[in-house]
């Protein structure tokens, strides 16, 4: 399997502070762009994830890399074997144990006080492809010419129908909220040769339609592309994104 990684976070056109975050290749990526392609043997496992740090919450970067340096460490040490729903149900576990991480730190320092973060990404395990989200950052899969977003937004707006409330959102990861869950489900249909997936930040969604999005990818538009045109529209949010493209 051929795993080709573009990536890049930006700060944006408006906001100080950065508090996206992607984890790809093994390392994180805030303000700043990676690129790589390699070889994944057969049976070996990979992990992508991008983090907003909530905005409105203070050090909303802390709590990004936090969750995101935890998934690293709890994936490098997931077992073998695991079947389908053993896998969910580790990261289900999980994520309840980092968003009672990041809430007790945020309870003990004030500097951090309701600090929070969605999350994003897609796995590969055991020769399987999986997604998960907590929040309304987005995943999207080009498969076969077509586009479709694998993860579902945790928003008021997508729960109530109500148009103009995309920024609220009803999980996170931390963030004074009482508990946190992930969706979480394996790719499908079956990842096939070509397949490209998008991880990306509201930054992007909120200045560029699916529709571009979907011909963009179409024409081969690169991580800083995507991320040029969100900031060309304003760039009023941090703006993060991760292209990895599976083929033989």
């Amino acid at each position: 399997m051929y795993i080709d990684i573009k990536a890049q976070s930006h700060v944006g056109m408006v906001r100080a502070v950065n508090e996206d975050m992607i984890l790809a290749d093994n390392r994180l990526i805030r303000d700043a762009s990676h690129a790589i392609a390699y070889d994944l043997p057969q049976g070996k496992r990979a992990v992508f994830a991008l983090a907003d740090g909530m905005g409105g919450h203070n050090a909303g970067e802390v709590a990004s890399e936090q969750v995101l340096e935890s998934l690293k460490d709890f994936y490098d040490r997931l077992p073998d074997g695991l079947s389908p729903d053993g896998l969910i149900e580790a990261f289900s576990k999980w994520n309840a144990e980092i968003h009672a991480q990041v809430t007790e730190k945020g309870d003990k320092e004030p500097a951090c006080h309701g600090m929070g973060t969605t999350l994003v990404g897609f796995c590969i395990y055991g020769n399987r492809f999986y997604w998960f989200n907590c929040g309304d950052s987005r995943i999207y899969r080009l498969h076969k010419e077509k586009f479709s977003q694998l993860s579902i937004d945790h928003s008021y707006e997508r729960m109530t129908g109500r148009s103009g409330y995309s920024h609220l959102i009803t999980n996170c990861i931390g963030g004074g909220a009482e508990s946190s869950f992930l969706d979480m489900d394996e790719v499908c249909p079956p990842v096939t040769s070509g397949d490209l997936f998008l991880l990306c930040s509201d930054g992007l969604t909120d200045l560029v339609s699916d529709a571009w999005i979907d011909r963009s990818l179409k024409t081969g538009i690169s991580a800083s592309q995507l991320v040029r045109m969100a900031c060309h529209s304003g760039g009023h949010d941090n703006v993060s994104v991760c292209l990895v493209k599976v083929s033989e």
